[in-house]
């Protein structure tokens, strides 16, 4: 498990226009984010279970080839 010390730490500065805007700005109200920061978080851990998905897909489908 990694510590607090040996977090990684980095800085995103952002601005959204058009339809990307518009949605951060009715979800914000909806309540579904708290803040834009949430909303990035939020849109951070949904790609990464997309991206383990397609690589646990791809990591049978090889076990699969082997056999």
């Amino acid at each position: 498990m990694t510590t607090q010390m040996e977090k990684k730490r980095i800085s995103v500065n952002l601005k959204l226009t058009g339809e990307p805007a518009e949605w951060l700005t009715e979800w914000k109200k909806r309540g579904i984010i708290s803040s834009y920061t949430d909303a990035v978080l939020q849109g951070l851990r949904a790609l990464r279970d997309r991206i383990n998905e397609q690589d646990l897909k791809a990591a049978k489908l090889q076990d699969t080839e082997d056999e």
